[in-house]
């Protein structure tokens, strides 16, 4: 039952699976000819999970909350809810009535025939509030035969309508964010758009001209004059008083650098909102972003601790591109967050062809290199992940791209995989958002073979060793690389740092907290807003202890910057 919930949680869920990165092509036309899919009875069980408990939340009959689950949805995705409800929803009544938790319903619906010992509850089902006289009589609402998505629907989706199915609607969706990974509108073809989604500036500093691709953030060369914005850093004009250009005056000499991440789920800042799988909190407000969450793939690169610029929604909004910016105004702008879902290293010869810097007319810039997991995540079997060889293989490859790509002064930071075991000790006896504990969480995944991680998400301490140990072993390859290499690149230095997750432990526990808090919890498996801000802080550390020269001088004149240019034109 592939309903609008199922686009929320089953696609979003295993944006870092081993199985392929969210919106994969090949991985979702893998599953989808199959008889019974898991992602099928993942969704099934979700959804029938949430509206037995908004049933009994609010005490409602069973019949009346789905005909009133679909306004909670937005407009563009009732049409998809409506369609599921009128072809499934007496089904799931008539079982309901009968007794049925979601795991019997789903089952017995044929969702999860081909998986016929996996269950979510796994006999700790919730009571169902099951007394007759609550339920009214079975939908009488006229079945849709056809679907087709509204023209306004399909519009602002930027897709073409669709008169066939909602799973092929939805398929048609999914796949529009597959493999492109550059600017949905970006006219001058640059790869920056004045629009925040769709790859948009929430990953690269707004264009502030997207009829010209020689003016854009992190331009260093200019054939316009002083008048013109060509980096978009919102420095622009001439000082009266000498004839110069603001920008030379205030940035010449700056040694201005961009910032860039480059790397997977964690780079991208992947988050489900823990509210949309917990059915005491949902209402018609929860799902109102569900499109612009789609828009940007289940991530937040604006909140990154990496390239994040929005400050004013928590106190924990740090990022390494707000550090670089403090550190010189001149930085304005220039960020590029170019982290996917799922990415692994074999993965990276594709991806860093995203990155939009010239060699020769373009600042120099500090790259973070972080792949967190995927290539010890790759599969439900050892044998699966990525080996050592293969591994450096890869990384080698990225650097010789890098130096054919990158202005000369840039600065490479490699990020080892994360201390994934952790999440296991941390998460598997506390409970889910959906009501259940993680280990039955991580279990019921594992056994339809759809877990984003099942060596570290795994109830045998054998495996999850053994994952750690493969990640301990390819974090070893960056201080390899570096050594034998660093006099090989000429146009950038490189630096490695571990993943900081000791260091983000320590600072929030002396702050009071606890270690599990720093995980999505809808998830289990990457660092939260909290640890994104405390990993800027750390990187941060690090870089100006052991390598200020990758972070440039503080500028001199930022407080005459502030006071001419104010925020310099925003985001």
């Amino acid at each position: 039952m592939k309903s609008p919930l199922f686009v929320v949680f089953v696609l979003s869920a295993f944006a870092a699976s081993g199985q392929g990165s969210l919106f994969s092509a090949d991985w979702f036309g893998r599953i989808s000819g199959k008889e019974s899919n898991p992602i099928d009875c993942v969704g099934c069980t979700l959804v029938v999970s949430i509206v037995e408990q908004l049933s009994i939340i609010h005490d409602t009959a069973i019949d009346k909350v789905l005909d009133e689950f679909c306004g909670y949805f937005p407009a563009e995705f009732q049409t998809v809810c409506v369609y599921f409800v009128n072809t499934y929803g007496d089904e799931i009544i008539k079982r309901a009535l009968a007794g049925e938790g979601p795991d019997d319903v789903c089952h017995g619906m044929g969702f999860c025939k081909s998986f016929p010992t996996c269950r979510l509850y796994n006999g700790t089902t919730p009571p169902l509030l099951t007394q007759a006289k609550s339920f009214h009589q079975l939908r009488s609402a006229p079945r849709v035969t056809v679907f087709s998505p509204s023209k306004a629907a399909a519009a602002k989706l930027k897709m073409q309508p669709l008169g066939e199915t909602p799973w092929q609607w939805i398929m048609n969706l999914i796949n529009r964010f597959a493999n492109q990974h550059e600017p949905i509108e970006d006219l001058d073809g640059d790869y920056y758009s004045v629009q925040e989604y769709f790859r948009g500036s929430h990953w690269r500093g707004k264009d502030c001209d997207d009829f010209d691709k020689h003016i854009h953030a992190g331009r260093a060369v200019s054939e316009y004059g002083p008048t013109v914005d060509h980096n978009c850093n919102g420095i622009a004009g001439i000082d009266n008083s000498t004839s110069k250009a603001w920008e030379d005056e205030l940035c010449g000499s700056s040694s201005a650098l961009g910032t860039i991440v480059i790397g997977d789920s964690g780079g991208a800042h992947f988050e489900i909102p823990p509210s949309w799988l917990n059915a005491s909190e949902i209402n018609k407000e929860t799902y109102k972003d569900l499109l612009t969450v789609l828009e940007n793939e289940f991530d937040l690169p604006e909140l990154s601790g990496y390239t994040g610029f929005i400050t004013n929604t928590t106190k924990y909004s740090h990022s390494v591109y707000q550090y670089m910016r403090q550190r010189n105004l001149c930085n304005h702008r220039d960020y590029q967050n170019c982290g996917v879902n799922g990415a692994r290293s074999g993965a990276m010869k594709d991806l860093i062809t995203d990155i939009a810097r010239d060699q020769t007319l373009d600042k120099p810039v500090l790259l973070f290199y972080e792949l967190i997991g995927n290539d010890v995540c790759a599969g439900n079997d050892l044998n699966s992940m990525t080996t050592v060889a293969e591994f450096t293989a890869n990384v080698l490859q990225s650097l010789q791209y890098f130096e054919q790509h990158l202005p000369a002064g840039s600065h490479i930071v490699f990020v080892g995989l994360a201390p994934g075991e952790l999440l296991w000790d941390l998460l598997n006896n506390r409970t889910h958002p959906i009501g259940v504990k993680y280990v039955e969480v991580y279990n019921y995944l594992n056994c339809l073979d759809i877990s984003p991680c099942w060596e570290w998400m795994n109830s045998d301490p054998s495996v999850r060793a053994a994952g750690t140990q493969r990640a301990h072993e390819l974090s070893a390859v960056y201080p390899q690389l570096i050594a034998n290499y660093s006099s090989v690149f000429k146009n950038f230095d490189m630096a490695y740092i571990d993943f900081p997750m000791a260091e983000v432990i320590a600072a929030w526990t002396a702050q009071g907290g606890e270690a599990w808090q720093l995980i999505e919890p809808v998830d289990g498996f990457h660092p939260n807003q909290i640890a994104h801000s405390l990993m800027a802080d750390a990187y941060w550390n690090f870089l100006l202890t052991n390598h200020s020269d990758f972070v440039g001088p503080v500028n001199p004149n930022n407080a005459q910057i502030a006071q001419l240019f104010g925020n310099q034109g925003g985001y």
